[in-house]
C-alpha cells in the first residue's frame, strides 16, 4: 500500500527507529536493513543479527546517510526499506464477521500521529478493519509507522477507498454504522447500546465527519465532557469509543493476544 507521491518527500517505502524496525522485520515487511556502522546500541545490534538470520541485506551507513533518507528523522541509528503491505479485503472481512466485530473508518484524520494512534487502539481494541479514505487522509507513511510503534504493519488497514461506499458495503453485511460526533441526533456514547456489528466514523477534530456520511450513519454518538473542552483528539476518542464497545463485546479469552501476534 502506497502514499500519494509527493516531491521532496522522505521515500513511503521506509521505516525508521527501533520500534517500528522491530515491528517490520517481525511481520516480515522488511527489504533491507540500514545501520549507523559505528552503533554501541545493542538494541540495533540485535535487530542487525535478525536481519542477517532471516536473509534480509543489511547495510552499514553513516549518520549523515540516515538523516538524508529520513529528513532528519529521529532515527535512533536504524532504517528499514519496506516490501508492498498488503490491505486487508474489506468485503470479505464483513463477509465472514458472523458474530461481533468493529470496523473503524476515518473520514479527513490527515495528522500522522492521530492515524498511528488509532492503528495502535485498532490492534489493542481487537478491531477487524481500518478503513482509510482515499482522497483528504493520511495514508501509511514513515511517521505513521513509527507513531504507531510499527503496529501499522499488523493492523488490519484496508486498502483506500471510497468511504460513503464502504459504508453500504459494511451495512449490506449486517453492520450498523455509528458516528462520532455531537450535535443533532447525537446521544451519550456512555449509555449507548452498541450493535455487536458496528462500523465506527471517527473524523478529524478540527472538521469532524463530513455530512454525508453523517447521513448514512444511524447512529451518532459523543463521549459526555466537560462544558470547557470543545473536542478530543481523534486518537483519543478513539480509544474511548472503541473500548466501551468491547465492553459491551468482549473477546474472547486469548482472541487479542492472537490478533496481535506478528506473522512469522
Amino acid at each position: 500500500m502506497r502514499m500519494r507521491p509527493k516531491p521532496n518527500a522522505t521515500p513511503d517505502d521506509l521505516a525508521f527507529g527501533i520500534n517500528a524496525c522491530s515491528m517490520a522485520l517481525a511481520a516480515g515487511m522488511v527489504r533491507s536493513l540500514h545501520y549507523f556502522g559505528d552503533t554501541r546500541n545493542d538494541r540495533v545490534l540485535e535487530l542487525v543479527a535478525k536481519a542477517r538470520a532471516a536473509s534480509v541485506p543489511v547495510v552499514a551507513v553513516d549518520i549523515p546517510r540516515l538523516d538524508e533518507l529520513t529528513g532528519d528523522g529521529v532515527h535512533q541509528g536504524l532504517l528499514v526499506r519496506l516490501k508492498d503491505q498488503e490491505p486487508v479485503d474489506l468485503e470479505a472481512v464483513a463477509k465472514r464477521s458472523t458474530g461481533h466485530s468493529l470496523v473503524l473508518l476515518l473520514d479527513r484524520v490527515t495528522d500522522p500521529q492521530n492515524l498511528g494512534a488509532v492503528l495502535r487502539t485498532a490492534v489493542a481494541v481487537g478491531a477487524d478493519a481500518i478503513v482509510l479514505p482515499r482522497r483528504r487522509g493520511a495514508l501509511l507513511t514513515p511517521g505513521v509507522h513509527r507513531a504507531s510503534a510499527g503496529l501499522s504493519f499488523i493492523a488490519p488497514v484496508a486498502a483506500p477507498q471510497n468511504l460513503a461506499m464502504a459504508v453500504r458495503t459494511l451495512k449490506e453485511h449486517g453492520y450498523w454504522v455509528v458516528a462520532a460526533d455531537t450535535g443533532e441526533r447525537s446521544q451519550p456514547a456512555t449509555a449507548f447500546d452498541w450493535p455487536a456489528k458496528t462500523a465506527l466514523i471517527l473524523g478529524s477534530e478540527g472538521e469532524g465527519i463530513g455530512e454525508l456520511l453523517r447521513k448514512e450513519s444511524d447512529f451518532v454518538v459523543a463521549l459526555p465532557m466537560n462544558p470547557r473542552v470543545e473536542s478530543l483528539n481523534v486518537g483519543v476518542a478513539c480509544g474511548a469509543l472503541s473500548y466501551l464497545w468491547r465492553r459491551q463485546w468482549p473477546a474472547a479469552p486469548g482472541a487479542e493476544a492472537e490478533a496481535a501476534e506478528p506473522p512469522t
